[in-house]
């Protein structure tokens, strides 16, 4: 399931020589009429997308910066193989926006407030408590919540929780799964409230301890 990596997902820094690269594209004959789409998400910041020819260019804007891919082939709209089926929820997006605010927050053990810190259980309860979801405290407990949502990830709505096992035993971590193959949690291997990308090696030790998904949130259509 994990094995073939979509082209856009590596995001690289836009470098004066790359910008130009792409504004040379847009003079060529051929692309001045290139479909142009614009995607604003509240988890990932406006995307956009164009189709030149066989070339397919994605540029990015978000807290780590300015990013562009290039790579041939069409890509399936909102992200190749990790596209989430239909348009994000209302909650759901006020769900994320919320999350997005607390990207950098110190990850602490026990920890349920921006002021002390979060841990993984602490953060999700914290940030659906905001939106008049009441969540039990720990992951486990957290994992019987709500309704089951699918396993297979290109299933799976932002907003959803995914369940993980990183000891090899009962659920111990939980994150928002926040579309396009991503997802934002406390963690604390990085010490922080953070992104991941399931198609980087970080995200494919995530995948590799996944246990279950639960949808917690109503306006989220059922699949």
């Amino acid at each position: 399931m994990c094995s073939t990596m979509s082209t856009f997902r590596r995001h690289r820094p836009l470098a004066p020589g790359y910008l130009g690269f792409l504004l040379t594209l847009g003079t060529l004959p051929g692309c001045a009429g290139a479909p142009i789409r614009l995607d604003v998400s509240p988890a990932r910041g406006p995307i956009v997308r164009a189709a030149i020819g066989p070339v397919d260019v994605v540029g990015t804007m978000s807290r780590r910066g300015i990013g562009a891919d290039v790579g041939s082939g069409t890509a399936a709209p909102g992200g190749g193989r990790w596209n989430s089926s239909g348009a994000i929820s209302a909650s759901a997006a006020r769900v994320l926006a919320t999350a997005d605010q607390y990207v950098g927050t110190r990850y602490r053990y026990g920890g349920e407030s921006p002021a002390e810190g979060f841990d993984c259980s602490g953060f999700v309860q914290f940030v659906y408590g905001r939106h008049g979801v009441e969540l039990p405290r720990v992951s486990y407990q957290q994992a019987s919540t709500g309704r089951a949502a699918p396993r297979e990830i290109t299933a799976l709505q932002p907003g959803d929780l995914m369940f993980f096992a990183a000891g090899g035993g009962r659920v111990d971590h939980v994150a928002i799964y926040a579309g396009d193959g991503r997802v934002i949690h406390a963690t604390s291997g990085a010490g922080s409230v953070r992104y991941d990308d399931l198609d980087t090696d970080r995200g494919e030790w995530l995948l590799q301890r996944f246990v279950t998904s639960r949808r917690v949130l109503s306006g989220v259509r059922q699949t």
